[in-house]
């Protein structure tokens, strides 16, 4: 313990010296500075946050680490009359003013704000450190938001007023702590995260101390659409370490997800050598992501496209020209069969530092034939397309027969194997050479489907090892998403084998117009029977896949393998086939439902993890 003397006693303690008093009365004007103290906050519930052990605390400049249960010690503070405490350790500037900058966006906590939203300080003597409690200098807004299990999650939520100063660069008092002023103050703040609306919740987010002057525009995002809802705090007050709760009522949920274009593929004859493609702006109102095209605002168009890869040389592509209206884009080829991948932007120039793509297209360059399944055991006859999606050729072991591999729910495609049998990487190239296969891990950030709109040619690993499949909001074991989504191929349902007749595309359904996804019972037989005696394949021949005589043609089912869930690598390409159906294995499941093939036979109703990539074969839509 660090003992001071208080300059004001100096001279009354010479009094007392010349007086006679005793070491005892001496001893009371001793200034005694603690030890250590145990950090607290001076808030309601809302501010109850535990600041992280090895994060610093200001201390008359000095930054102090924090230890562990919050505990701060002394030992290197220097032993003075007073002390200004402050959080974060940059709060305090050289020039002694005291700014921070009270974001825009803030990250979403189910219980308390944000710790990194919140700037504490306070003042105090030596006297006062044993009980001292950090103020905040922002108070906290409590928005209760009524359960809607149909949206189920929503990512983020905006709250927008015309006048009333909502966030910005706050300048304060570091004596007081009171805010002075704020520069480049904003209005809006917007309130980051996975939100589980499935039930009531909470939003809790900081903001300065004032008194409302009119409205506050609220709008809430999920996947799914939107909702939004308008709130009257005229007169009500915002105060430092206090929350203002308001439930919200009459929230007006819409569904709404936005795409681009019809189909996500489209089929060019070989020997032409140009092809225009709807990239219109449109979204669909429906909880499956169907097709609706209703259109959307012009805001939302494409401003330029771009090739991202090809699979066949540098020239395959000759350039790619937007429409000036903004609603296709023509792609010039070289004529030869192949697949290329275009993208479209929110910026002119397609290669601008933050030019984002907005969506993109598969350009299939190759022949095909259909062919028409009997009527199966659920009552469904398909017709089907005679190669896998991406492949240009059905001659059995022809490695253009292998096709591109999807990781379940995703649109955008990844070529497989280089040499058939094996477990080679197929070539990228676009105008300037060639590329190298690309693979991010998954996260809260980057297992998203808008991520995967913005990054089509990632290959996205497993975002998660564990499933929760109790409560919202919903996760997997080993699927590229952070948080699951059962419609993202339009058949949540598919494991109860609906009629061909009722299912509906999905945007993210990567099949060209006229075609989705096999559904579960695709190749079904007359009979129950998921194994290879009792389906369409009862009289295949194995020769390193399949060959199906049906009507006196032969049709071809490539062995390709798959990218591992782990690396994105090629796995199984020497040795098994998978082709993903449109649905998960079942309403509790981690995984979605495939066919499997291999030298031992065939299995219809197998499953696996959602991030690893397989086949696709598309069958015709039936209405």
């Amino acid at each position: 313990m660090k003992i001071i003397y208080s300059n004001k006693y100096v001279l009354f303690l010479l009094v007392l010296i010349l007086c006679g008093c005793t070491k005892d009365s001496l001893e009371q004007v001793f200034i005694q500075q603690p030890n250590s103290f145990n950090l607290a906050i001076n808030g309601d519930a809302s501010f109850n946050f535990d600041i992280p052990t090895g994060e610093k605390l200001g201390i008359n400049g000095d930054k102090v680490p924090i230890l562990s249960n919050g505990l701060i010690s002394l030992h290197d503070v220097p032993a003075v009359n007073h002390y200004l405490l402050y959080y974060p350790d940059t709060l305090l500037k050289a020039d002694n003013t005291a700014k921070f900058d009270l974001p825009s966006e803030q990250s979403y906590n189910a219980s308390t704000v944000n710790i990194s939203s919140c700037p504490l300080c306070t003042q105090t003597d030596n006297e006062g450190l044993d009980s001292v409690k950090l103020q905040p200098v922002v108070g906290a807004l409590k928005i209760v938001v009524p359960a809607n299990k149909d949206f189920g999650t929503v990512s983020s939520v905006s709250i927008e007023s015309k006048l009333d100063n909502l966030s910005g660069g706050l300048n304060i008092d570091a004596e007081s702590g009171k805010i002075t002023s704020i520069d480049n103050a904003s209005h809006k703040i917007v309130l980051k995260g996975a939100i589980d609306v499935s039930n009531d919740c909470n939003l809790i987010m900081a903001l300065p101390p004032q008194t409302f002057t009119n409205k506050l525009n609220i709008k809430l995002f999920s996947p799914k659409g939107y909702g939004q809802c308008v709130i009257d705090l005229t007169g009500k007050t915002i105060e430092r370490g206090k929350t203002l709760e308001v439930t919200l009522d009459n929230v007006d949920w819409q569904y709404a997800t936005y795409y681009y274009g019809t189909a996500n593929s489209v089929i060019v004859k070989p020997g032409q050598t140009s092809v225009t493609v709807d990239c219109g702006a449109y979204f669909t109102s429906s909880k499956n992501y169907a097709y609706e095209n209703n259109q959307a605002g012009d805001e939302r168009l494409a401003l330029s496209a771009h090739q991202l890869w090809n699979d066949v040389a540098v020239d395959f592509v000759k350039d790619v020209t937007l429409a000036a209206d903004k609603k296709s884009f023509t792609v010039n080829l070289n004529g030869q069969s192949g697949n290329a991948v275009i993208a479209i932007y929110d910026k002119e120039d397609p290669k601008a530092e933050d030019a984002k793509i907005l969506w993109s297209f598969h350009i299939w360059v190759t022949e095909y034939k259909e062919q028409t399944l009997t009527t199966n055991v659920k009552g469904n006859t398909y017709t089907i397309l005679d190669r896998n999606l991406g492949a240009t050729s059905a001659t059995p072991k022809d490695n253009n027969s292998v096709g591109f591999l999807y990781q379940w729910g995703r649109k955008d495609p990844f070529v497989g194997t280089s040499s058939y049998g094996t477990n080679g990487t197929a070539k990228m190239y676009n105008e300037d050479g060639e590329l190298s296969f690309s693979t991010a891990a998954g996260s809260e950030n980057v297992g998203t489907v808008q991520y995967s709109i913005e990054h089509p040619r990632t290959f996205i690993k497993y975002s998660r090892s564990n499933s929760n499949i109790t409560t919202n909001p919903y996760y997997y074991s080993y699927d590229w998403l952070y948080y699951g989504d059962n419609c993202l191929w339009g058949n949540p349902e598919g494991y109860n084998y609906p009629l061909a007749s009722t299912l509906e595309k999905s945007i993210y359904d990567p099949s060209p117009a006229g075609y989705m996804i096999a559904p579960n019972d695709t190749w079904f037989g007359i009979t129950d029977g998921t194994d290879k005696t009792g389906t369409a394949f009862a009289d295949a021949v194995w020769d390193n896949g399949y060959v199906v005589t049906n009507n006196n043609q032969q049709w071809w089912y490539p062995i390709c393998g798959w990218r591992s869930r782990k690396t994105g690598g090629m796995a199984s390409a020497d040795t098994n086939g998978y082709y993903w159906y449109s649905s998960v294995n079942s309403s509790s499941s981690a995984n979605a439902t495939l066919l499997t093939m291999g030298r031992d036979g065939i299995n219809l109703n197998s499953n696996n993890s959602r991030a690893n990539s397989s086949s696709i074969r598309c069958v015709k839509i039936i209405k």
